[in-house]
């Protein structure tokens, strides 16, 4: 049995992040495992990056799925989830969640893949000694703290009070958005949530906040793709770090880039 605590940090579907999605698929299987004689285990790539967002609330129905099976169907020997990078690009990583599994995989599984294909990753078995179980998925790099480059507003923009006067107005905008922004996730409205997304990567760009600007022009991609519900977590994410961005150029601190 769980304790209150333990049994809240097992809820998958309440993971902000993929680390805390594989700490939360440890507490919830550790004693399973326990029970069963089964050493439970986790190999993840050296190049996995530490902080990846996204669907995660759909992986983790998946994970815990295969993770189950695998403890109830291994007698002996170790239940070890690998995870490792196929591609890596910016903004980006295409993982690789693999596990084996000694029985024949159940009619069960297709369940699993259709809940995978929702948010635009496969699952598929090979046979080799063993069976394993390959789920393949994007998740999402959130950009570096908000870069800002101050210098080159100001050469854009030729004075001082140019930059001061497009700042204010790019602030007022973004308040007005978030506004915005949480009538959109309330209602569930996608067409809203990406027009959003649009403005305001379009004023971070003015701005100068291009890393910030290219991950909302992602975004925009991504919630026409994903369910709404696995993407809001992102979409936070996004309109805090451009808060910020545009709160610190406000505050005119010194003519140095945001790093």
């Amino acid at each position: 049995m769980l304790d209150a605590r333990a049994a809240r940090r097992a809820h998958v579907d309440a993971a902000t992040g993929l680390p805390d999605l594989l700490e939360r698929l440890g507490v919830r299987y550790a004693a399973r495992a326990r029970r069963c004689g089964t050493p439970l285990s986790l190999d993840l790539d050296p190049g996995l990056e530490t902080d990846l967002i996204g669907p995660v609330g759909a992986l983790g129905e998946v994970l815990s799925g295969l993770i189950a099976h695998a403890i109830d169907h291994a007698p002996s020997g170790p239940v070890t989830l690998r995870v490792d990078v196929v591609a890596d690009t910016p903004g980006q990583q295409v993982l690789h969640f693999a596990i084996d599994a000694l029985t024949t995989p159940p009619d069960a599984w297709q369940t699993l893949r259709d809940r995978l294909a929702t948010i635009g990753g496969t699952l598929w078995v090979e046979q080799h000694v063993a069976y394993r179980a390959i789920a393949e998925v994007r998740l999402i790099v959130p950009p570096a703290p908000p870069h800002v480059d101050v210098a080159a507003l100001r050469n854009t923009l030729g004075s001082d009070a140019a930059m001061r006067e497009v700042i204010a107005a790019l602030g007022e905008a973004l308040s007005i958005d978030v506004g915005h922004l949480e009538r959109a996730l309330t209602r569930g409205d996608v067409p809203a949530l990406r027009q959003w997304l649009h403005r305001v990567s379009g004023a971070l760009g003015m701005a100068e906040a291009t890393g910030l600007a290219a991950m909302g022009v992602r975004l925009e991609q991504d919630v026409a793709v994903y369910q709404l519900a696995d993407m809001e977590l992102a979409v936070r994410r996004f309109a805090m770090d451009a808060t910020r961005a545009l709160a610190w150029l406000c505050e005119g601190r010194p003519p140095d880039p945001l790093i």
